[in-house]
């Protein structure tokens, strides 16, 4: 089962995709991308991501079985609303 969460892009995509690959590499997770499309994965999850225009679409294919949608899905939201 795969969760999907799209919002605006507060930041130009190549400012983002720079601060994921340092945190990637800080905290141990694979990290595979560009400003427009790639993906995470590590500590359980998978994620996958699509930018189009000035939003972006995540997609969770993978997560720990204690961690309830409900969370991640929150989360995700707060990444575009905060």
């Amino acid at each position: 089962m795969t969760r999907s969460v799209t919002g605006r892009l507060k930041e130009d995509p190549k400012v983002i995709v720079e601060r994921l690959v340092r945190l990637a590499d800080k905290h141990d997770v694979e990290f595979e991308g560009d400003s427009e499309k790639g993906y995470a994965k590590g500590k359980g999850f998978h994620v996958e991501y699509l930018v189009v225009g000035e939003s972006c679409t995540l997609t969770v294919t993978k997560k720990p079985l204690l961690i309830p949608w409900s969370l991640v899905e929150s989360q995700l939201e707060k990444l575009f609303n905060d």
